[in-house]
């Protein structure tokens, strides 16, 4: 993929939406809601998280009963969200772990971030390349959207740039526990990308 929003709408993406929950701070509100104010490739892993750090209770509450009925992948591109595994791949990092195929809603691709409305989703995929179920929320915004000069911040957790993508995310691991910690890029506990499903910045982008 290009480096530049533009292509990663025209993908379908958020990764990803992966697929973007306005004052000027990049600050977490009450309601979950982030706001605007003015590395190497993908199998290398962005700055991580510390496990010390977690999700509130009631936050991942929000997050899950938001996005539970997604578990049915039929229900999720009913709503919106669209597989980027045809332009991204799977994405896994061999020395870190597996993340899995993202699903991307493009229509939240902005300024703003919602708990509720990932940008996207993020399936795990089984040794023949179907989908298990969900196991992580992605949080997006595209770099070029965001003008503040604090990093967004969701629940009180910053994002960070994706280390080749134009884009400011926040993985949450709230469907599959994660040793590394919720808010990790990548989880060992999820499979790694099956023979014969193209894999980021491998086999795609092209």
């Amino acid at each position: 993929m290009h480096p530049c929003t533009s292509h990663w709408r025209r993908c379908g993406l958020a990764a990803v939406a992966i697929a973007v929950a306005g004052t000027l701070t990049a600050c977490a509100h009450g309601n979950g809601t982030a706001s605007p104010a003015t590395r190497p490739p993908a199998t290398t892993s962005p700055t991580e998280h510390p496990t010390t750090h977690v999700m509130r209770p009631a936050d991942r509450s929000t997050a899950q009963l938001a996005t539970a009925a997604f578990q049915d992948v039929d229900a999720a591109e009913a709503a919106g969200y669209v597989s980027s595994l045809d332009t991204l791949g799977c994405f896994q990092d061999p020395a870190r772990g597996g993340m899995g195929v993202h699903y991307i809603d493009e229509s939240l691709l902005d300024a703003t971030v919602d708990l509720a409305r990932p940008e996207a989703l993020v399936y795990e995929l089984d040794d023949h390349g179907a989908i298990t179920g969900l196991v992580a929320h992605e949080y997006i915004i595209p770099v070029d959207a965001w003008t503040a000069t604090s990093p967004p911040n969701l629940v009180g957790v910053d994002f960070h740039r994706h280390p080749t993508l134009p884009l400011w995310v926040l993985h949450t691991w709230i469907w599959k526990e994660n040793a590394d910690g919720v808010f990790a890029d990548w989880n060992p506990a999820v499979r790694l990308c099956p023979a014969g499903v193209p894999i980021f910045a491998v086999d795609l982008p092209t």
